[in-house]
């Protein structure tokens, strides 16, 4: 039984190193991208070159990544595959860019062999392809990916709003399915062989924009008939704002701590003006939610402007980070950089509420010691949980021997995990990428299994 136990446990640390965390997920994605070359190999065409197989593979992939793209980035949480936002953004950003490089690449991968014959035919080659009429839409969809994935992977240094590079980003990739299946369809070999085939791609771009129409236009509507009530608007710290709504009596809205919604106070439904933030509150608030936000933007620079009474809408909730996550778990370590309060205050407001015994431990981290928010209440679960610990980390040099001066570095973890029992110990993280790519690294040096690790990066 032992020796069964230990086989299964490998077999199931091979399938996650394979898959990741997420093995069903990743698995059902994989399906999906083979439903185009399952479907051409029920046509009867004549056998082609290894290239020119292995070519086409490659190109039925990543058309059918990019259809895929959509549902990943609409928050579908009626279908299983597309219900992990966490998951999902993290897929839809990764593949982005893989894309990119497969686009770049198609068209010398398609002259390559020309070229091998030699530089005439290919230059010969190359020429037609450009002036050919039927290929206009293959060349414009080709441009416009390029360059839409560049701006996607450089839009934080880009002149712009958010709001507006979003804009941006939703109709540029609209436009692009649609080139892009044009081309595919006029130019595809095995459109040309069976015209009926030509019907998968345009049932999938059309599946891809309906997904944008639900997520623009279905789901607003349906929003609007629960608005919420914006309650408060104070300013917690010199860069933090608590933000509290309440929701309307009879409407249905309940959440795991640990998850976060979009948020639109703007008057219009209609847009790309909804914003992610983690829940800060536990269920024992409602019907009040509230919200920890730090100023990093244009959005959050005005929260002041908010008018306590007028109507906001929440999409939510999302996320799978939830204490059901280390239920099995010995001890608990909690670790917030900066604007990751949020999630971590939910997390730790649902382990006050169920008076948690076991050794909760909370980790949290700021430049500034002025950009400490709600200290009172943290300290408060030393009241309220058994064997709860605060531990305050700061860059900016203090004269308070209780806070950790410099970054959460691995002495900082180890100070506050029972590396005894590391084994059986969960930690949620949740911060800015570079602190959760470096407290990663020190976990993994602690020998503190991935699979009880569980963050939420501030990045969408």
């Amino acid at each position: 039984m032992t020796t069964q136990t230990v086989s299964t446990s490998k077999q199931k640390a091979k399938l996650r190193f394979l898959l990741g965390k997420k093995p069903k997920l990743s698995l059902g994605y994989l399906i999906l991208l083979f439903i185009p070359f399952c479907a051409a190999q029920m046509l009867d065409m004549d056998s082609k070159t290894v290239y020119a197989t292995i070519l086409t593979v490659v190109n039925m992939l990543a058309m059918m990544a990019f259809f895929i793209q959509f549902p990943l980035a609409s928050r579908l949480k009626q279908l299983s595959l597309f219900s992990n936002i966490d998951w999902s953004i993290a897929r839809h950003k990764k593949i982005g860019k893989w894309l990119g490089i497969v686009f770049l690449v198609h068209p010398v991968l398609i002259l390559a062999p020309r070229f091998l014959v030699s530089f005439a035919d290919g230059m010969t080659s190359l020429i037609d392809v450009i002036t050919a009429p039927q290929m206009l839409t293959g060349i414009i969809a080709w441009v416009a990916m390029i360059l839409w994935v560049m701006l996607s992977i450089y839009k934080d240094k880009l002149p712009i709003s958010y709001e507006t590079w979003r804009l941006g980003h939703l109709l540029g990739f609209v436009a692009i399915a649609v080139f892009a299946t044009l081309h595919v369809t006029s130019v595809g070999s095995h459109g040309q062989f069976q015209s009926n085939f030509n019907l998968l791609w345009w049932a999938l771009c059309s599946f891809s924009l309906a997904m944008v129409a639900y997520n623009y236009l279905v789901k607003p509507t349906r929003l609007k008939r629960q608005p919420f009530t914006l309650n408060d608007v104070t300013r917690v710290s010199s860069s933090d704002w608590q933000v509290t709504v309440e929701k309307q009596i009879g409407d249905s809205f309940y959440f795991e701590p640990g998850q976060f919604i979009w948020l639109n106070t703007s008057k219009s439904l209609h847009g790309v003006s909804e914003h992610p933030f983690s829940i800060a509150s536990c269920r024992d608030d409602l019907p009040q939610v509230s919200f920890i936000i730090r100023e990093l933007g244009d959005y959050t620079s005005s929260l002041g402007d908010l008018i306590p009474g007028q109507q906001v809408y929440i999409d939510g909730p999302y996320g799978s980070m939830s204490l059901n996550d280390s239920n099995k778990a010995t001890g608990i370590t909690l670790i917030a950089g900066g604007a990751g309060l949020g999630p971590m205050l939910s997390l730790l407001r649902g382990l006050a509420a169920k008076n948690e015994t076991r050794p909760v431990r909370f980790i949290y981290g700021n430049n500034r010691l002025d950009q400490m928010v709600l200290l009172d209440a943290l300290k408060a679960f030393e009241q309220q949980m058994a064997d709860f610990k605060l531990q305050l980390v700061c860059q900016e040099e203090t004269d308070q021997n209780d806070i950790y001066t410099g970054v959460i570095d691995k002495q900082c973890i180890e100070n506050n995990i029972d590396l005894s029992q590391s084994e059986q110990w969960a930690v949620y993280l949740c911060g800015p990428k570079p602190m959760i790519a470096a407290v990663r690294k020190s976990l993994q040096e602690l020998r503190i299994n991935n699979s009880n690790i569980h963050y939420e990066q501030l990045s969408f």
